[in-house]
């Protein structure tokens, strides 16, 4: 009897300490999920190591960051050398100089004033001195080739000029006025001269055209905005022309002409410059 109540006792012994691991066990398990996903959030791994998580930071916004993105832009930006002067971004090119040549491109305006056939192309001689004078180059040639390269606008005359500029001498095709036809046009005859120099033919320099007032009257027919062709302002150019050389010359008489006085320096013989009239 007595050992059945000692069975007894011992068997609820056990169930309580079973009943009593299980809550411990309960509740420490509980508690070791929250730690983790507590840790989780607070950017700890489970391990307790520190994990990099981003954080988003305020930025402040300007409201004069637009404008001075604009002002900064250089498409967007005034381009200006001085007060009061306008300089377009994108200017036509008016002239180019090579050797003693000064060039332009050949237009349809000129072409008609100067009875071109119709269609020619290429680049204009308007002046000669230097070295293209002495290498067979007139006035009114018109050049069609550098070397082998075509050329019709400045552009490609100069930057054909640029392969060669190491050179001494380089092959130019031009196109020499000839003879006058009934309808009022000239011929042309091609021909091919050979520009030298020393030590070397460098390349053709180019500009624009003069920069005019704002407000000048225009001289020519209309071509377009001002602005394609002109920069405005004022300062660029000397004005009048300190020189002074009246284009061109007046005609003078032997008279005039053989008591040596002028109204200049001495600028060479007065037949250079002026036709000689006998009486």
């Amino acid at each position: 009897m007595k050992s059945k109540v000692l069975l007894s006792s011992v068997g609820l012994a056990l169930i309580g300490v079973a009943f009593l691991i299980g809550f411990v066990d309960h509740e420490f398990g509980r508690k070791d999920v929250v730690a983790h996903q507590s840790g989780a959030v607070a950017g700890r791994s489970p391990m307790g190591a520190p994990v990099a998580l981003p954080v988003a930071q305020p930025v402040e916004l300007s409201p004069q960051a637009p404008q001075a993105a604009v002002q900064a832009n250089p498409w967007t930006a005034p381009q200006t050398a001085a007060p009061g002067n306008f300089i377009p971004k994108k200017i036509a090119l008016s002239e180019a100089h090579w050797q003693g040549m000064d060039t332009m491109r050949l237009t349809s305006e000129l072409r008609r004033k100067l009875k071109f056939p119709r269609g020619l192309k290429g680049i204009l001689i308007d002046e000669v001195t230097l070295n293209a004078a002495e290498s067979g180059f007139l006035a009114g040639d018109i050049i069609v080739q550098v070397n082998n390269d075509r050329v019709t606008t400045l552009e490609e005359f100069q930057q054909s000029s640029r392969w060669v500029r190491n050179l001494s001498q380089v092959p130019l095709t031009v196109l020499r006025k000839g003879d006058q036809t009934q309808n009022g046009r000239f011929t042309t005859t091609r021909m091919t001269l050979l520009l030298r120099a020393e030590p070397d033919l460098g390349f053709a320099q180019v500009e624009a055209a003069p920069m005019i007032a704002p407000g000048d009257g225009r001289p020519h027919r209309y071509r377009g905005p001002c602005t394609v062709c002109h920069t405005i302002g004022t300062g660029f150019e000397l004005t009048p022309d300190p020189d002074l050389i009246v284009l061109p010359p007046p005609a003078i008489t032997k008279a005039t002409a053989d008591t040596g006085v002028s109204p200049h320096l001495d600028r060479g013989p007065c037949i250079a410059c002026h036709t000689i009239f006998l009486q």
